[in-house]
């Protein structure tokens, strides 16, 4: 006597509580500058001239006569503009309205076109900033110094202490602020010097807070994302992908938040269009062609200020 079999008792459909999904889980730009919120989408950066604070000009002073005097200048060379960032995705009625479990459109537009805007800042700065010829110092690893994935040779705590008084040296300022790209991250945390130096006092892995303390910075942030440049269309296992960061590293002196009379790497001037916001939704009706449109925008100008105040080394690992 036939039996019925397990495919003609169950019919395959969506599963209603799960989804495979990919985004990059974490973005580090918005965190390595402090972000300034202005009121013009444009406008000038004041800044004085360094050397005028570091003249020593005080001087014996007779009776009867008048104190040594000087001044300082300022310049107004250096301006910010929030170019405007925007990217939509959008939703038609037949497609919504034969959208079955688990999707749900309109939220995953929203976060489809906040990520698109996430990746936006994160691969400016890199591209800006995580390269040759901006900051005060550059270095290379094989040439400058050993490159840290050499466990026998090189000394990366000893490399960091060193660059940090280079920088000091130059805005009396010292950069507590560290980007480095995970390539780098995963041959610091088992460098056996910095595990020797925990040995006694610390056990399990070394982590980035750990790692902070070790070489006295206040923030290390690491550069995980990815992204591809390849066109749309081509077919998902022809697909490339590369890390933004890459075998990189930055040390930057940056305030906790922007002020008055002190130096700064830079800063994300961001056009409060929307008080508050770094980047903003919005939700358009296009009733002729039937269809919801979901839109990201940001204003914003990643700008570096005093390039003194960072120092950059490439090819920190093999």
């Amino acid at each position: 006597m036939p039996n019925p079999t397990a495919a003609s008792l169950h019919v395959d459909s969506l599963l209603t509580n799960m989804s495979i999904g990919y985004k990059n889980l974490s973005y580090i730009a918005d965190e390595a500058f402090p972000i300034v919120p202005v009121q013009k989408q444009s406008d000038i950066i004041p800044q004085f001239d360094q050397s005028h604070w570091f003249r020593d000009l005080a001087v014996i002073r007779a009776p009867g006569t008048k104190s040594q005097r000087a001044g300082w200048k300022v310049t107004t060379d250096a301006t910010y503009f929030c170019q405007r960032y925007s990217f939509g995705a959008e939703i038609a009625d037949d497609i919504r309205n034969n959208t079955d479990q688990p999707f749900n459109l309109d939220r995953e537009a929203v976060e489809f076109v906040s990520d698109k805007m996430a990746l936006k800042r994160e691969a400016a700065f890199a591209t800006d900033f995580f390269t040759d010829s901006v900051w005060g110092s550059d270095k290379t690893g094989g040439t400058d110094f050993a490159k840290w994935s050499s466990y026998g040779d090189s000394t990366p705590l000893v490399d960091i202490t060193g660059w940090q008084d280079d920088v000091e040296a130059s805005i009396a300022a010292e950069p507590r602020t560290m980007i480095v790209g995970k390539q780098v991250w995963v041959q610091l945390k088992w460098h056996p010097s910095v595990i020797d130096s925990i040995k006694y006092t610390q056990t399990g892995v070394v982590g980035p807070d750990l790692f902070a303390s070790l070489a006295d910075l206040d923030k290390l942030l690491i550069g995980r994302a990815i992204k591809t440049t390849t066109n749309m269309g081509v077919a998902e296992a022809s697909v490339t992908y590369s890390r933004i960061w890459g075998k990189k590293t930055l040390l930057l002196y940056v305030p906790p938040t922007a002020s008055l009379m002190k130096p700064a790497a830079g800063y994300t001037f961001v056009w409060n269009v929307v008080p508050g916001a770094l980047q903003y939704m919005k939700r358009m009706r296009d009733e002729e062609a039937e269809i919801d449109i979901i839109e990201g925008n940001s204003y914003f100008d990643q700008k570096a200020v005093v390039t003194g105040a960072g120092l950059y080394s490439t090819s920190t690992v093999a």
